[in-house]
């Protein structure tokens, strides 16, 4: 059994409360699953894809090919929403310049 077979298996299982009585929210187990899927090696944290921004933004307003030259950028806003919608709000800053 690999690792996401035995996370699978802990969360399918009867969720027992922790110790403060808390249990996994239902609804928060497939995301969790899905991020530790899509996990990769090598990823940026939010600070460090923020200091890259800029740049990744101006790679897809200039309409080049911003994923294969930024993958770990594009990997972390493909997993983490916060990061997609400042992401999605520099590029259209720079698409409304253009109007």
């Amino acid at each position: 059994m690999n690792f996401i077979e035995y996370l699978r298996k802990i969360f399918t299982s009867k969720n027992e409360p922790g110790e403060n009585g808390n249990q996994v929210p239902v609804n928060l187990i497939p995301k969790v699953m899905t991020s530790l899927e899509h996990t990769e090696i090598e990823e940026y944290t939010c600070d460090q894809v923020y200091e890259l921004l800029d740049q990744f933004t101006e790679l897809v307003h200039r309409q080049e090919d911003a994923a294969r030259l930024m993958p770990l950028v594009q990997h972390h806003l493909d997993m983490c929403g916060d990061c997609r919608e400042e992401f999605e709000a520099l590029l259209r800053i720079l698409q409304s310049q253009n109007s």
